[in-house]
């Protein structure tokens, strides 16, 4: 579905609101050209009786009035008798219609901009809900193959684009159509061959802007790409500040974004092109019309077919339809902006995550016997990850997983939580493929530490605690205290209430790392990730890190990633891959006992330990 329709639809669900906001829209129309009118009859009581008929045309109601100006004429005699009628002057009763319907075209205008732009605020506030949603769904290959900057723009400033368009804009629309609608009917009440002459020339006037609003259009969808793509340098940058820094490329980054940058202004410069001419050239060609309609109406006063005062008030209520018409145009390409954010947007809505829950998916058991791989691969788009893997892991047991980088390592222990799924074979939790489960209560059962530690810029209570608005605080200790984290935490200016700061800024190495494992504590699942842990952190941190990390594998079946084959010797069973394959299995000593891939990886981390211990500067005397 394209996106007006879906817009519009979304729109629909508020339609209570639309309609009431809609009412309020008529009645400013009523009041604008009942203040029109009134304004005419105010004249008449400032110059004498009779003088607002000659100067604009009001006459007695006669034959030929149309039914438009009959109704009017027949509202201000009822109210002018009622105003006679309780001794109120003329003279006052008519300056005080006007007061009135100014003030009601006001009020209802205020009544009408709240409601239209309450639902484009509403509008907005679930289309990024949909759009957050479907993000967080998405599988760990779309984040890998997405930009952050550019789903960052997608999600913020295409959104604002929307909201922008269906609430203000709207609501502009919206009134000059209805206000352009009633000043028509008017202006053909009073003068209708006149009217026709302008109606029929109007084409001549519209046809160019909708010709330059298709024209906007493509430039807007192009200038939103490019933005897309300024957010994701600008990501990049504040994420790679320190690397930037270190290889004094200030320089190259800032040369990097200006092409980009220059880029998109390049884009921009056409829409705001485009945007400018509309304007201008819509006032020549009304200018044009103007002068035609002087012309003629010159040859009507000659031949005493109409009266100047006839012409003024004319002018006066196409002077009015000016505002308008210029609003259509001008939020119509506000419109034309935001449907190419919506496309942006909606392409997010409506990618479909490559893991999929079954419909008629089964609630896992808690983990009580084992998990296996049956003859399981997997491919990254060309590229084989995994070739049938065939492997058992025993409740309560830990495995090592060892092997040159690339081997396959991360993809193993990422195909479990189904951040990925396999392209071949299955994996079966205690009997039960992983994909005839829920995806809750498989990762429910799953704790998992990184060496890039992932912390939220909250609470360390609310980090440890994750997801949890009043955890148990004696269980909120304990993690703390299990992970030797609560050391550092009793220092923290607020304790457990301290914030991290964004990325844990706050925070060391192995201090944001103990975080990580108290909240796999915390979480209790049974089974255990453990992806590189320690490999970036310094040995006095390593100690601490690795006595937490024994604390939080008693107990629970793990999965250890490493590449320092030292972390890994009391594992109760070491598996090693190598090109995308599991070539060997067993203990550390079983392994070092025959030569292969574990035997020769030992050796050279061995003699690369070795060898820089052994060339290590000596410290001399001070």
């Amino acid at each position: 579905m394209k996106p007006f329709p879906r817009l519009l639809r979304a729109f629909g669900r508020y339609r209570g609101r639309a309609f009431l906001a809609l009412l309020a829209m008529v009645v400013v129309s009523i009041s604008t050209v009942a203040m029109l009118f009134l304004l005419a009859k105010v004249i008449d009581d400032a110059l004498g009786a009779g003088a607002a008929a000659r100067l604009s045309g009001f006459g007695g109601a006669g034959a030929g009035r149309a039914t438009l100006l009959r109704w009017l004429d027949a509202f201000y005699a009822t109210a002018r008798l009622t105003a006679e009628s309780h001794g109120i002057p003329v003279r006052f009763a008519v300056p005080l219609l006007l007061l009135l319907a100014l003030v009601s075209k006001n009020v209802f205008s205020y009544i009408s901009e709240f409601e239209l732009n309450g639902i484009g605020v509403a509008m907005v506030r679930d289309l990024r809900r949909e759009a957050y949603d479907r993000l967080l769904r998405q599988s760990t290959r779309f984040y890998s193959e997405s930009s952050t900057g550019d789903l960052m723009s997608r999600m913020l400033s295409d959104v604002e684009q929307i909201q922008t368009a269906f609430g203000h804009q709207l609501t502009d629309l919206v009134q000059g159509a209805l206000t352009l609608i009633l000043l028509l009917l008017y202006v053909f009440s009073m003068n209708a061959r006149l009217a026709l002459i302008i109606f029929l020339l109007a084409p001549v006037i519209l046809l160019p802007i909708v010709s330059n609003t298709r024209r906007l259009g493509k430039a807007a969808t192009a200038a939103r790409e490019r933005i897309g793509h300024l957010g994701a340098i600008l990501s990049e940058t504040l994420r790679g500040h320190r690397v930037i820094k270190t290889y004094a490329m200030e320089d190259f980054e800032a040369r990097r974004f200006e092409e980009a940058n220059n880029d998109y202004f390049r884009v921009n410069r056409k829409t705001v092109r485009i945007q400018a001419r509309n304007a201008p050239f819509m006032e020549i060609l009304a200018g044009i019309g103007l002068s035609a309609l002087f012309v003629y109406a010159a040859s009507e006063i000659h031949a005493h077919r109409m009266e100047v005062g006839e012409l003024f008030s004319f002018l006066a209520a196409l002077m009015m339809m000016y505002k308008p018409v210029k609003d259509v145009t001008r939020i119509n390409m506000a419109i034309q902006l935001a449907l190419s954010s919506a496309r942006r947007v909606f392409e997010l809505v409506d990618r479909v995550s490559e893991i999929q829950e079954k419909p008629d998916a089964r609630h896992l058991a808690p983990f009580s016997d084992a998990i296996a791989y049956e003859n399981v691969s997997f491919r990254y788009e060309d590229q084989p990850v995994l070739l049938d893997v065939d492997l058992t892991i025993r409740r309560g047991e830990t495995v090592a997983i060892v092997g040159p980088s690339g081997a396959g390592k991360t993809s193993l222990v990422n195909l479990l939580p189904r951040l990925y799924d396999a392209t071949a074979g299955r994996i079966t939790f205690d009997g039960v493929d992983i994909k005839d489960a829920t995806l809750r209560s498989l990762r429910d059962q799953i704790g998992l530490v990184t060496q890039d530690t992932v912390l939220f810029d909250a609470s360390v209570r609310s980090n440890i605690a994750y997801g949890q608005s009043s955890p148990p605080e004696e269980k909120l200790r304990a993690a703390a205290h299990a992970a030797y984290a609560d050391e550092f935490i009793d220092r923290l200016p607020e304790g457990y209430d301290s914030f991290v700061g964004e990325n844990a800024g706050r925070l060391s190495g192995g201090q944001k790392q103990r975080l990580a494992i108290a909240r796999a504590i915390y979480k209790d699942a049974p089974i255990l990730i453990l992806d590189e842990a320690t490999s970036q952190l310094d040995t006095e941190s390593e100690a601490l890190v690795a006595r937490a990390l024994m604390n939080l594998m008693k107990g629970r079946t793990t999965l250890v990633i490493a590449h320092r084959l030292s972390t890994v010797r009391r594992a109760d069973r070491i598996l090693v891959f190598d090109r995308a394959r599991l070539v060997e299995s067993g203990t550390h000593s079983e392994l070092l006992a025959r030569p292969g891939v574990y035997h020769r990886l030992h050796a050279m981390q061995y003699f690369t330990e070795t060898e820089a211990a052994e060339s290590a500067p000596v410290p001399g005397p001070r």
